[in-house]
């Protein structure tokens, strides 16, 4: 067993996997996920099985909006995961965010600006550097992540969660047999 199966095995075991649900899975999840132990999971989420990583985007999207903002999700190595999360939110059946997601990735895209380039100008900075968008990024980026952020203040995320988790506790609940199969797979 590799280091990534190690891993998803100790934070989704299949064992107890049965008698959880929904809420539990994503709730022991939520948990765990950003424990050092368990690093190598964000960063190899595409090679996961489909709806563990969905579950994973779905959490680590909520974490980042209410943590940073979503400049800060896409400043941050979740950024790169955008389009997967988008696909995610359709999944789970929150297509109002997947919608307003999808604007922010045209947005960005029509003005050229990419996830990596706004990772890199942060990563540029010095660690205790204190700067605004604006210094980070210059003028150009600054104004299109100003109308990302108008954007991002109707996702559901901003002001209450609860709707797209319970989406999410359903979609687990109804996907779980799927989740254990897709897991034995990968595990083995």
């Amino acid at each position: 067993m590799n280091k990534l199966q190690k891993e998803l095995a100790e934070l989704l075991p299949l064992a107890q996997l049965e008698e959880m649900s929904g809420e539990e899975i994503v709730g022991g999840i939520a948990m765990d996920m950003y424990r050092a132990e368990f690093s190598g999971i964000r960063e190899r989420l595409s090679e996961l099985p489909e709806v563990a990583r969905d579950i994973l985007l779905i959490i680590d999207l909520d974490t980042e909006l209410s943590m940073n903002g979503l400049t800060g999700y896409l400043e941050n190595a979740s950024g790169q995961y955008l389009g997967q999360t988008i696909e995610a939110l359709v999944r789970i059946g929150d297509e109002t965010d997947a919608a307003i997601l999808q604007k922010v990735q045209q947005l960005l895209s029509e003005h050229h600006v990419t996830v990596d380039q706004l990772r890199a100008n942060v990563e540029s900075l010095s660690e205790h550097d204190i700067t605004t968008s604006l210094q980070t990024h210059g003028a150009h980026i600054h104004e299109v992540l100003q109308q990302v952020q108008q954007e991002a203040d109707s996702l559901s995320f901003q002001t209450d969660n609860e709707e797209s988790f319970d989406l999410l506790y359903q979609y687990v609940d109804e996907h779980k047999d799927r989740l254990r199969q897709q897991l034995e797979q990968f595990l083995t």
